[in-house]
């Protein structure tokens, strides 16, 4: 399998986008990103799906979602999954990220596969962080996206980034939370994940919750009902959802406890599970 950023062997659009038949691809994004991302193509595709990862970590998900593009391709149905800027081997810088920039992102990687296979709507799976963006998308790109399926969706952007923080207070930043805007660019959400000036102004504006309400796409969400992230009342919240899938004990990322490997059988089992729900809400 060639570099995402080799050209031999495969051939290059006019608007810079690299394309091979299954493999690495770099993309552009709407404003000139270069975005890394992995291409699954089965012969005659019936469906295609892009796979868009959390905050703070990569197109596969801790090999969560490279086994789902595999299933994925076993049941007919092409996949993407790419690096959102800031992240992996995409280009950008993370502190630089908004919840717009990601949703223009997916729109992209979107629009490159339902090319890529000629199929004229993808379906997407967003997953945590990326969940309310890709939601977002649905809602008003309906044309584009036919299909929606969201694992632990971070819906409620303020919640999480501001009023959950305590450098936070009455919708103000305090002088040390200021102080490490000033000097380092960003906040630090998690040891991976930084969070910048522009996202933190944007989730003031973004209802998530309420883009969800007004998706028309078939949509499933699956959420852990031990998730102290992001707690399943968020999902259960949720208006104007299809589906909820609930995994009974599962933590976030739909794993035990303490288990950001995913190694341990029960998480296996239930990703399994997962796995083929969603490989079957793309197919049915």
């Amino acid at each position: 399998m060639a570099s995402g950023h080799e050209r031999s062997g495969c051939c290059e659009r006019q608007d810079g986008t690299v394309m091979m038949p299954s493999g690495s691809v770099v993309i552009r994004s709407l404003d000139g990103i270069e975005l890394s991302a992995t291409v699954l193509t089965p012969d005659r595709p019936v469906a295609g799906v892009v796979l868009v990862h959390g905050g703070g970590v990569t197109r596969e998900e801790g090999g969560f979602f490279t086994r789902l593009a595999e299933a994925l391709e076993a049941s007919g149905v092409a996949s993407l999954r790419l690096d959102l800027r800031g992240h992996g081997t995409s280009g950008g810088r993370q502190e630089d990220l908004t919840l717009a920039g990601v949703a223009n992102d997916v729109r992209a990687a979107g629009e490159y596969l339902a090319s890529d296979v000629r199929l004229r709507t993808v379906g997407v799976v967003g997953a945590s962080f990326s969940g309310g963006a890709c939601a977002m998308l649905a809602a008003r790109r309906p044309q584009l996206v036919d299909r929606l399926v969201l694992f632990n969706p971070l819906l409620d952007y303020k919640k999480r980034f501001i009023d959950d923080k305590d450098y936070w207070s009455d919708d103000r930043i305090d002088g040390s939370g200021a102080e490490r805007l000033v000097t380092d660019g960003y906040v630090a959400h998690s040891p991976s994940f930084r969070l910048g000036r522009a996202l933190l102004n944007e989730v003031f504006w973004v209802d998530a919750r309420a883009e969800l309400a007004r998706v028309e796409a078939p949509t499933l969400l699956v959420h852990g009902t031990r998730d102290t992230f992001i707690p399943i009342e968020s999902s259960r919240a949720a208006s104007g959802v299809h589906e909820l899938m609930e995994i009974e004990g599962a933590q976030h990322g739909i794993a035990v406890h303490d288990d950001p490997g995913y190694r341990d059988p029960q998480t296996q089992e239930w990703q399994r599970a997962v796995i083929d729900r969603t490989a079957r809400w793309f197919t049915g």
